[in-house]
């Protein structure tokens, strides 16, 4: 006997102690959303990237300020203000570089020193119109800091490498209080510093939104269906207690809530109050008999505590399927859930068998006859069986259609996509993808393999330009700067033309320039001292990871045939690429997680039915959803993405609880001389309200998950949902249709 029930004063001050040391730890939570963490940390892009980064500097560390005006560019009046903002932005504190259309020069390596003119005389409006005539016919300023249609203008700031989410909030709120004292009519604002703001922001108030929506849905779920409020306060007790210590479990080893943790609460409301319901209810249910609590809990810990742990086996196993994955938050999110679900099971099962005891809810008389429930599921039952061969076909049909939409899914995901339509970030993000190259960085590296050999050798310093020409076919970026930009730069002040010189001895001269000034601050961005490492870097327009999948193929084909891989080597690396491999790893990772959870459910059908059938009886039905909704999606025009991906594993793992508290209950019955058909009929009437009770809390759960802004947590809501609300259906309909094609020679 457990003492959960014999001795209960002792049960609750042993749980008492953790929750106040869950308390402590959980004083110390704080909201986090570091981008970083989302990269692939078991893929060696990884520390190639990192490698690359300590060579040349953050990729992602830049702010890009955009400021319209509506009668044009080329005022006085405007340019003069742009030109006060920026010289109060250099001033500004954690801002390295500000590069403004008013400070803009055209650089010279001449001599001993740099040369510059002015491009812009913004204090001369006479020169406005030869200054506009020469920024729009060099394709290094039109769309990169002057708009096409020349009613806006843009600047770059790059910001000190890795500053932290306080001094980041302070800058950008140094920068936006900046230009609202020149009064611009309209001032659009990019990076990091603005877009990890309105993460963070967000994440804080979805957490509270689906802490109260769950706890507000739950417990009418649970009023609704007992009727006491006894069985709606401990069971939101009992979920309350599991959050609580799982948060202080996170505090204590230093985790923060971050995109994925805010999940957690829906997650563990859901499955942790399915235990509890099975629990409560073959509890009501045995108490309507009038029999004695110490004998109730004997049988639940003999009926349903089994069935249950093996649930609780088959949800972990779901959860920590992610684990799989290369990303960190996804991982710890499944890790975390995982803790939160098992605490709930323990505290089912010592804290709620503790607080019945002290505190035993009233006998209520037995119902005479039969409710309407059971008379509801007495005819599902009889109509299921008596037409087998409806819901087969039914299935088979639905199963032919889903396979046609499943050929029409694809991968695809966009870094903006995330983000809410409404916000302003997202807003100003899609201003600059219409106006200018865009903001997501496009990085690649350049490194020579042999010694003796370097960058600036003309031969190798050709193919970087063929390369770079190849990158703006392809991917359309903003200005791109490389090695060969560096060398068409200084070439366009001398011949007038941004080309790789031909004659030999003008390329030897605009090289014996750059290597003049090898150490200057801005040849060092883009080429190592020794030449012998360099980049291509540039922002350009959010394609979107299926588009740029393709371009990259297209690239690196090019790299592998047309170029000289023996001496030198061309590398897609950078931020959003790192991103781009998590979505392409995804795939793999979510079949490897779902194989999981099939592995755990055959191996528990097993070695409960020792029968091979048994266990494709069981398989199927919580199979069948998962094809069905991968073709839902197809047919709709749905992307497979992160959002859309990782609720496969997750959707399986919680819908076989219902199948296994069906095969626990199928084996008791079989065990106690019923015939499979009379069974199966018991159990389907036994567990069956449970089943639609629990189905019912998870769906309210889920569903708490579809008020969301972010676009992946909505998806991941909505899609497990439809997928648990299928799964019902597919228990209810195909589950007796399969076993009674399994038994249909016996009596």
């Amino acid at each position: 006997m457990l003492p959960g029930f014999k001795k209960p004063k002792r049960v609750l001050f042993f749980w008492l102690i953790l929750v106040c040391a869950a308390v402590y730890y959980c004083a110390g939570l704080k909201f986090n959303y570091d981008f970083e963490t989302f990269f692939p940390d078991n893929n060696p892009a990884l520390p190639f990237f990192q490698k690359h980064r300590n060579t040349f500097g953050y990729d992602n560390e830049f702010i890009l300020v955009a400021i319209e005006n509506k009668q044009g560019i080329f005022k006085k009046d405007f340019l003069e203000k742009v030109n006060k903002f920026t010289k109060e932005l250099k001033q500004t504190e954690l801002v390295e570089e500000v590069v403004s259309p008013t400070n803009l020069k055209k650089t010279s390596f001449g001599g001993l020193g740099l040369q510059q003119t002015v491009l812009l005389h913004y204090d001369n409006p006479e020169l406005y119109a030869d200054d506009s005539a020469n920024i729009y016919k060099a394709v290094q300023w039109k769309n990169t800091f002057f708009a096409a249609d020349a009613k806006s203008l843009c600047i770059y700031l790059k910001s000190k490498d890795g500053i932290s989410k306080t001094k980041s909030d302070w800058l950008a709120k140094a920068i936006e209080s900046s230009a609202n004292q020149q009064n611009f009519e309209k001032v659009h604002y990019a990076g990091r510093i603005f877009a990890q703001a309105l993460y963070l922001k967000k994440l804080q108030e979805q957490f509270m939104l689906f802490l109260v929506t769950s706890f507000v849905l739950i417990s009418l779920l649970l009023w609704f269906t007992f009727k006491k409020i006894g069985a709606v306060i401990l069971p939101l007790s009992l979920v309350m207690l599991s959050l609580l210590m799982t948060f202080g479990i996170m505090g204590l080893v230093g985790k923060s809530i971050d995109i994925m943790a805010i999940m957690i609460p829906s997650m563990v409301f859901v499955a942790g109050m399915s235990d509890v319901v099975h629990f409560y209810t073959k509890y009501s249910d045995e108490m309507s008999r009038q029999k004695e609590q110490k004998d109730i809990f004997k049988l639940i810990y003999k009926e349903v505590a089994g069935p249950t742990f093996l649930t609780l086996i088959s949800t972990v196993a779901g959860f920590l399927s992610l684990c799989y994955s290369g990303v960190k938050p996804i991982r710890d999110f499944g890790i975390f859930t995982s803790v939160g679900i098992t605490i709930a099971f323990i505290l089912t099962y010592t804290y709620l068998p503790a607080m019945l005891s002290l505190f035993p809810s009233k006998r209520k008389e037995e119902e005479s006859g039969h409710s309407k429930a059971d008379a509801g599921m007495q005819k599902l039952f009889v109509w299921v069986i008596r037409n087998g061969k409806l819901v087969s076909v039914a299935t088979v049909v639905i199963l032919l259609l889903s396979v046609f939409g499943m050929s029409k899914l694809k991968t695809n995901q966009a870094i903006l996509e995330d983000l809410p339509d409404k916000e302003p970030v997202k807003q100003d993000m899609l201003f600059f993808e219409s106006h200018y190259g865009g903001v997501r960085p496009l990085e690649i590296a350049v490194r020579i393999k042999k010694a003796g050999r370097s960058i600036w050798d003309y031969d190798l310093l050709r193919q970087i330009n063929e390369v770079e020409e190849v990158v703006n076919r392809t991917y359309s970026p903003g200005l791109l700067v490389s090695p060969a930009s560096l060398v068409k730069s200084v070439n366009l002040l001398y011949d007038d033309t941004y080309l790789i010189p031909t004659d030999i001895a003008d390329y030897n001269r605009d090289i014996k320039i750059i290597r003049g000034n090898r150490n200057h601050k801005q040849v060092k961005a883009i080429v190592t001292p020794d030449a012998m490492q360099g980049r291509y870097s540039a922002k350009m327009r959010d394609a979107g990871s299926a588009a740029l999948d393709k371009y990259n193929r297209s690239l690196l084909s090019f790299i592998k045939y047309k170029t000289d891989t023996s001496s030198i080597e061309f590398t897609i690396t950078g931020t959003a690429n790192l991103i781009d491999i998590n979505n392409s790893n995804l795939i793999t990772n979510t079949l490897q997680g779902l194989l999981t959870g099939v592995g755990v459910l055959a191996l528990l059908t097993l070695w409960l039915h020792r029968s091979v059938r048994m266990m494709f009886v069981f398989l199927i039905p919580n199979l069948v959803p998962l094809v069905i909704m991968a073709g839902l999606m197809g047919l709709c025009g749905m992307e497979l993405k992160s959002s859309t991906a990782i609720f496969f594993s997750i959707a399986f793992g919680i819908a076989t609880d219902d199948t296994i508290h069906f095969i626990s209950r199928f084996r008791l019955e079989l065990k106690a001389g019923y015939a499979p058909l009379r069974a199966f009929r018991m159990t389907y009437f036994e567990t069956g309200k449970a089943v639609f009770l629990t189905t019912l809390i998870l769906l309210g759960g889920f569903v708490s998950l579809i008020t969301s802004d972010f676009q992946s947590i909505y998806l991941f809501g909505l899609l497990t949902a439809i997928t648990l609300f299928v799964a019902l259906l597919s228990e209810i309909f195909l589950l007796p249709v399969l076993l009674t094609f399994l038994f249909r020679k016996k009596k």
